[in-house]
C-alpha cells in the first residue's frame, strides 16, 4: 500500500465468482456480499425494516421462516436492493433455490367421486350427460396445472398477458465485460486532532477500509489497522466527504467493494 494516494482494490476476480456457481445458492451470496460490505444482520434490519430472523431465513434459503410467499419475495427484493445487487435476478433465483418454482401438484382424488358415478350410472346415463361430466374434470385438471404468477409486495396487481416462449434463444452467460475501476474526484484531508498531539509518534497513519457505491458514495467505511487509536475518528470523518466516479462495467455503474487507504498524519 503507498501511502497518499488511494489503493483500488480489483475485486473483479471476486464478484464474478459470486455469479459462476462458486456459492451454494442465492442465500450464500447474499450473506457474501453483506460480509464483505461489514455489515451484520441486525444493521441490514434496522435499515430496510426487516426481521433479522426473516433476513436469516432468507440467507440459509428456509422458507419455511418466512412468512407467506408474496411477503417474502418481498423481503428479498428489498434486501437484494439495499446490497445493490439485481433484485429481479435475486428473486427469481430465490424462487427456485426456496422450492417456489415447482409444478403444482395435481390431486386426482378429488375428482375420484365424480368418475365413480360415472361408471356406476353409465349404463344409465346419456352420452351428452357422460361427455359434459368427462369435460368438466379434464377442465379441473387443466386449471390446476397452469402456473400461477404472484404479485410481488408493494407491486400492484396487473391483468394476465399471453407471454410467447421463444426457446431458440440461448441462456445468456455471464460475462465480465470492459471494466473502468472507480476514480476519486474530491479528495478531503483529514484535520489533525490537536489533543492526540502529546500522545503521539512524529508519523501516525490509519488505514481506512470502504465501499464505493454505484452513485460514488462511500459506504461500509471501517478502521483496517491503526498506530494510535486517536486518530481514527479523524481519518473517517475526512473519507466519508470523499466523492468517487463510480466503477463501471459496459458502461454500467457498480459498487467497488473492499478499497483502501493510508491517511498520515504528521506532529506539527
Amino acid at each position: 500500500m503507498a501511502s497518499g494516494s488511494a489503493n483500488i482494490v480489483d475485486m473483479a476476480d471476486a464478484r464474478a465468482r459470486l455469479g459462476t456457481g462458486e456459492v451454494a445458492n442465492v442465500g450464500v451470496r447474499l450473506a457474501s456480499v453483506r460480509e464483505r460490505q461489514g455489515i451484520s444482520l441486525q444493521e441490514v434490519a434496522a435499515r430496510i425494516h426487516v426481521k433479522e430472523s426473516h433476513l436469516a431465513a432468507i440467507e440459509n434459503v428456509d422458507a419455511s421462516a418466512l412468512p407467506a410467499r408474496p411477503y417474502a419475495l418481498g423481503f428479498v427484493k428489498t434486501y437484494a436492493e439495499f446490497l445493490e445487487l439485481d433484485p429481479r435476478a435475486t428473486v427469481e433465483q430465490f424462487k427456485q433455490d426456496a422450492g417456489y418454482d415447482a409444478p403444482v401438484e395435481i390431486e386426482t382424488e378429488k375428482f375420484r367421486a365424480a368418475e365413480q358415478v360415472v361408471e356406476a350410472q353409465g349404463g344409465q346415463m346419456s352420452l351428452p350427460a357422460i361427455t359434459a361430466i368427462l369435460a368438466f374434470v379434464i377442465w379441473c385438471l387443466w386449471q390446476l396445472s397452469l402456473p400461477h404468477e404472484v404479485t410481488e409486495l408493494g407491486q400492484p396487481d396487473r391483468p394476465q398477458v399471453a407471454k410467447k416462449l421463444d426457446v431458440s434463444a440461448p441462456t445468456p452467460e455471464l460475462v465480465v465485460g470492459e471494466l473502468v475501476e472507480a476514480r476519486i474526484v474530491e479528495e478531503i484531508a483529514p484535520v489533525y486532532p490537536r489533543s492526540c498531539a502529546s500522545s503521539a509518534q512524529t508519523v501516525e497513519t490509519v488505514d481506512v477500509s470502504y465501499t464505493v457505491s454505484a452513485s460514488g458514495r462511500i459506504t461500509a467505511e471501517r478502521i483496517a489497522s491503526s498506530t494510535n487509536d486517536c486518530f481514527n475518528d479523524a481519518a473517517l470523518n475526512a473519507i466519508r466527504r470523499w466523492q468517487f466516479e463510480p466503477r463501471t462495467i459496459d458502461g454500467v455503474r457498480r459498487p467497488a467493494y473492499d478499497q483502501s487507504y493510508r491517511f498520515q498524519f504528521d506532529r506539527p
